[in-house]
């Protein structure tokens, strides 16, 4: 770890709201220094493409502001359409050999020319079955990846790590969680894409990144009861009243069965096509995961048990400083967040 305690900030840009984490490392492991989120304006971010980059950049500034942030270093991730996640079989060979074979590899899967992405790979733990190696390979298109760069760079900050969600909510996952057999997924579900990353003995074998979220939610309740974008966030805090609107449950439990159904369908898909190994535990995540019954009926449709996230069970903090009570609410959706924040100069 080049940074040693000094640490960088992580910084998640969603779709409708930036988070932002700091975390301490010392010997015993990480501590938490700073967490806090800011809603976007509407349309701020439009398909994980930045449409204002002024709105955005202001709310990051004042963030940082805020909770008194005086570092520089960030990381940062990208997600969605924009990237390209690819798992390939290799037989086994030299770094400088894999190198030359990684873009022929590649291009494969692109649908544009490969002078137009950024990427990297990384050989995965364990040789196959046959003696070969599993290789994975990760893309990003250069012009969204270089808007979220430039954006944080012009507000005086220093991008040293671009990571992707799946990844970040990975790591998340490893300082937190004891590495368990079988197969396990981690499900985040944000604004506007639901990342999903199966783990196999806890190395990643699959991610799906499925355009739904809780964008979905927000503008059924604007529809159906003709309430701003503004007035139906904030509808989204009342779930758990009693003296919530009327209609609120319906349209809560249509959203439910959405977001469920196009979770199950991507097990389903990875369980048939890619390990025909059923995945035996899943960690729910992301704002949308606390939605009420979320959690009893993706474990229903599945059979698997479900477990609400922690980004914080191993990572100490002051009850003096952080409310237990306030990272307990928020935790859920601080996954990958708290993951970019446990990032350091020199990973891969």
């Amino acid at each position: 770890m080049l940074f040693g305690k000094k640490g960088v900030i992580g910084i998640d840009i969603g779709s409708n709201a930036i988070k932002l984490a700091e975390l301490k490392t010392s010997r015993k492991g990480f501590e938490l220094k700073n967490i806090g989120e800011a809603l976007l304006p509407k349309d701020a971010i439009q398909n994980k493409v930045i449409a204002n980059n002024e709105a955005v950049a202001e709310t990051i500034l004042t963030l940082l502001q805020d909770l008194g942030i005086k570092t520089k270093n960030v990381v940062i991730s990208v997600s969605g359409n924009s990237v390209i996640i690819k798992k390939v079989t290799l037989p086994k060979m030299s770094e400088a050999e894999l190198n030359e074979s990684i873009p022929w590899e590649l291009e494969q899967y692109l649908p544009q020319s490969i002078e137009d992405v950024n990427y990297d790979y990384q050989v995965l733990p364990n040789e196959t079955d046959d003696g070969n190696m599993d290789v994975l390979i990760v893309a990003a298109k250069k012009d969204i990846a270089n808007s979220y760069l430039s954006l944080v760079s012009s507000i005086g900050l220093n991008p040293i790590v671009l990571d992707v969600d799946a990844f970040a909510l990975e790591n998340m996952y490893e300082i937190n969680y004891e590495k368990e057999p079988g197969i396990l997924a981690l499900a985040n579900v944000g604004a506007s894409v639901t990342n999903i990353n199966v783990l196999k003995n806890g190395v990643s074998v699959f991610t799906r990144d499925v355009s739904m979220g809780g964008n979905q939610f927000t503008e059924w309740l604007m529809k159906d009861m003709n309430i701003s974008y503004e007035e139906a966030e904030q509808t989204k805090y009342t779930l758990n009243q009693e003296d919530k609107p009327d209609d609120v449950d319906r349209i809560a439990n249509d959203f439910v069965d959405l977001l469920t159904g196009e979770i199950k369908r991507t097990l389903d898909f990875f369980s048939s096509n890619f390990w025909k190994e059923k995945v035996n535990k899943l960690i729910l995540s992301g704002g949308s995961s606390k939605v009420p019954n979320a959690k009893e009926v993706l474990e229903e449709i599945t059979d698997i048990p479900v477990e609400l996230l922690n980004p914080f069970r191993n990572v100490s903090y002051s009850n003096l400083d952080f409310d237990p009570d306030y990272l307990n609410d928020v935790g859920p959706k601080m996954g990958v967040v708290v993951g970019l924040a446990s990032r350091r100069l020199g990973d891969r």
